[in-house]
């Protein structure tokens, strides 16, 4: 960002000064109308409130989160954080609400198929082959990297679903064969406890991506059987 900014812009980093907690699930507006006046509680999804008010802590609160499920993002300044979190897990006691470590999030965020960087996205993979192509504006005049996705045309690699069906965990970073030839490589895999399967996204070669289609993964040395599907594992009902 500051190799691309323009005059008259300066950026400041003050990660340190804030501190954010997520609620989520089914439950989360419900939790949150006990601690927050509704006038501060985003009505769409991927929307926001940018002066929200917490029991007197100034907050924003964003109507999102990588899980996959409804629910809420808010943020406060760092050392409010512990008194945002206590109010939440009191209000939501009979709720069911309990506290959710990184661990947990990345098997709902894998159950929802959402890209990760790191993962499915990086400095060469591409939003489109990630299949977020639908978040990108080719037809603005120009923008960092417009000319390079301009390039990648037709798509060489494209995402896709991974079940197992065989037996085995799939990680990241595992050769995907496809009739005996590797075509891709996972990019991130684990055991989905709501859908009570292994799963993987992967990145593949366009021609060999086909739902339905089997194909094996190598998992340190063993071939294990796996079916192409479709994106998203799990999708939530509205």
């Amino acid at each position: 960002m500051c190799d691309h900014k323009i005059d008259g812009v300066e950026l400041t980093n003050v990660s340190d000064q804030y501190g954010q907690v997520a609620l989520q699930g089914p439950n989360a507006e419900n939790v949150l109308k006990k601690v927050v006046d509704e006038k501060y509680i985003p009505a769409g999804y991927y929307t926001c409130i940018f002066d929200g008010d917490f029991q007197g802590i100034p907050v924003m609160i964003s109507r999102t989160g990588y899980t996959g499920e409804d629910g809420f993002e808010i943020y406060m300044p760092a050392d409010k954080a512990p008194d945002v979190w206590e109010a939440l897990i009191a209000a939501g006691k009979d709720d069911g609400l309990i506290p959710c470590a990184l661990g947990a999030r990345d098997t709902l965020r894998m159950e929802a198929a959402m890209p990760l960087y790191g993962h499915e996205l990086n400095d060469k993979i591409s939003p489109r082959t990630a299949g977020l192509g639908f978040a990108v504006k080719m037809n603005k005049p120009d923008f960092i990297g417009k000319a390079a996705l301009e390039a990648d045309q037709p798509l060489k690699e494209r995402r896709v679903g991974l079940k197992v069906t065989g037996r085995g965990i799939l990680r990241e970073h595992l050769d995907v064969y496809r009739d005996g030839e590797i075509v891709g490589y996972t990019t991130s895999g684990t055991f989905l406890p709501y859908l009570g399967s292994s799963y993987a996204m992967a990145i593949v070669k366009s021609e060999a991506r086909e739902i339905g289609a089997p194909c094996q993964v190598d998992v340190r040395g063993r071939m294990v059987d796996c079916e192409m599907v479709g994106l998203p594992f799990y999708k939530r009902a509205k």
